[in-house]
């Protein structure tokens, strides 16, 4: 089934295997192994999920623009090979960085990265820290790319009042007749509605910058090096567009500091570890502290609440509306997948953050 895609791309030797590869919500994704004259290289074959990112053409423009600015800046720092350190695309047959099939689908490939360990949650502080030093490092590396470069292609991401409208509108619909079932989390969400435009307002007032960020810097989007722990790169390049740091900062906490993960089958294990924040701030201070104005160092912590609700509340919308965005494994996984975000909010505010 994949061949005709990938006998369109410019790949080395003859197809060994091909499987599905990883643990990602939105797009699907395969590696591939190929034989070239007795070397096996690997590469990762995606499908961009269109009805996610309704303009896969704007997302491989974004794509492209940070992937060649990342090995631009790490050519000029001295690193030989970028494609081994960082996402790097494969060019098509028609010289472009991508393939359209004939039902007009998105196709794209990477060179793998063989040194690479992609851990869904947080071992420990070390890793912790990494993860942090790792989106530090990514913010640096984009610090010096203008941000209208970039196409804005999820309008509306991390523009958490909007998904709060959104889960007005699933409530009062009740589409797939779920309402009865997640009541205690829609009365939670009621009570914490001023969390809403905590960030948004930040960004609108231009009391911190607009930047380059990622938008998803979750725990497996950092990629570490499998021998020595050290941060490599980050991954999953399609959310990179115009925003502030707080939007990645908050996210990547609520990702970390969370040892049972976003999919945790026991709510009560679910928690908000102060050691794991505490290395993970660490890390990315170290690395973008250079560049971050005071005003912006200043209200990182709160982001963490921030992005923790919004997630929920993008997953208990989705669950009412029947799993439209979110890829689910049996039902009620969207519902359960709220309840672990609202647990892990309930946590930060009894630690005080």
């Amino acid at each position: 089934m994949l061949e005709p895609i990938l006998s369109q791309f410019n790949l080395p030797g003859s197809l060994n295997k091909a499987g599905r590869f990883g643990s990602g919500l939105i797009n699907e994704t395969w590696l591939c192994e190929f034989n070239d004259r007795g070397t096996i290289r690997k590469f990762i074959l995606q499908h961009i999920n269109n009805n996610v990112f309704v303009r896969p053409d704007l997302v491989m423009e974004n794509v492209e623009v940070v992937t060649e600015h990342l090995q631009a800046r790490l050519r000029r720092e001295g690193v030989s090979d970028p494609a081994a350190v960082t996402p790097a695309l494969v060019r098509a047959r028609d010289h472009r960085l991508f393939h359209v099939d004939g039902a007009g689908e998105y196709w794209r490939m990477f060179h793998f990265i063989e040194e690479g360990l992609v851990l869904d949650t947080v071992r420990d502080n070390a890793h912790a820290y990494e993860v942090g030093r790792g989106l530090g490092r990514f913010h640096v590396l984009v610090s010096d790319l203008a941000p209208n470069r970039l196409n804005d292609t999820l309008p509306g991401f991390h523009h958490t009042p909007t998904y709060l409208a959104e889960l007005d509108k699933a409530v009062r619909q009740d589409a797939q007749g779920r309402l009865a079932e997640a009541k205690i989390e829609v009365a939670f969400v009621r009570e914490r509605r001023e969390l809403a435009p905590l960030l948004t307002d930040l960004m609108a007032s231009g009391r911190v910058p607009v930047r380059v960020v990622h938008n998803d810097p979750k725990v497996n989007n950092v990629m570490v090096h499998a021998a020595t722990g050290k941060a490599l790169c980050m991954l999953d390049l399609d959310t990179v567009k115009p925003g502030i740091v707080h939007f990645d900062f908050g996210d990547c906490v609520r990702s970390a500091a969370n040892p049972a993960g976003e999919d945790a089958p026991d709510l009560d294990r679910v928690a908000f570890d102060r050691s794991l924040y505490a290395a993970l701030s660490r890390g990315y201070l170290d690395e973008a502290g250079s560049f971050l104005t005071p005003a912006e160092a200043e209200l990182l912590p709160a982001s963490a609440k921030v992005i923790t609700f919004e997630l929920g509340i993008r997953f208990l919308a989705d669950h009412l509306r029947g799993d439209t965005y979110f890829r689910v494994s049996r039902p009620g996984h969207n519902l359960h997948r709220s309840r672990v975000q609202f647990r892990l909010l309930e946590r930060m505010e009894v630690a005080g953050l």
